[in-house]
């Protein structure tokens, strides 16, 4: 990986990753979505696909850095990006378990040291990511990697201002920018879709 250190904050790479690596060190946003809107407008990030498992933490972890966490950015990205990487695509689908839920899970284990021998912080992390998990499977089928970022980081992020005390910027009402170029959009169905009937 670059090393993140010598990215230069207006960095014209087409590598979607190094770019919004770039962009999270430099930010001072506490609003994770804010910041994948921005990071999933890149060239190279695809509609649907696991680059969505590295974005959603990298969000996360930024926000929770800007909203007043204790966190080492450069560190925490780079250990986001091994972790998130190795996420299949199509994982929804196929193990059952979204990436974003995941990608949230991510953020609350490097944030608190989380691993497989942990005793009560790998249970609070099983639980958030369930909680997320929850609020995608609610829409149902199929699968839209926009939509269900915007389900999963508000649960975590109510769930890290409960747990770790910081409170993340979630906007009141998130609008997809995109829902007219989703061939699978739920479109009224979709609580984001402009056109959403509740």
């Amino acid at each position: 990986m670059t090393d993140l250190n010598e990215i230069c904050p207006d960095i014209e790479s087409n590598d979607p990753i190094e770019r919004a690596m770039a962009m999270c060190l430099e930010s001072k946003s506490k609003n994770p979505i804010e910041m994948m809107k921005i990071m999933m407008e890149y060239p190279g990030v695809p509609f649907h696909g696991p680059v969505h498992h590295v974005l959603v933490p990298f969000a996360v972890l930024t926000a929770y850095k800007n909203s007043g966490g204790e966190l080492d950015l450069p560190a925490a990205l780079d250990m986001a990006y091994k972790r998130g990487s190795i996420i299949p695509a199509a994982v929804c689908g196929h193990w059952g378990s979204c990436g974003a839920a995941l990608g949230c899970g991510i953020a609350f284990s490097i944030i608190t040291k989380d691993g497989p021998l942990a005793g009560e912080i790998w249970s609070k992390d099983q639980i958030m990511v369930s909680n997320c998990l929850s609020s995608i499977a609610q829409y149902g089928g199929p699968r839209c990697c926009k939509r269900d970022t915007y389900l999963a980081i508000p649960v975590a992020a109510k769930f890290f201002e409960d747990y770790l005390g910081v409170k993340i910027e979630i906007p009141e009402k998130i609008t997809c920018f995109v829902s007219e170029k989703n061939s699978v959009c739920l479109k009224e169905v979709c609580p984001f879709n402009p056109y959403y009937r509740g």
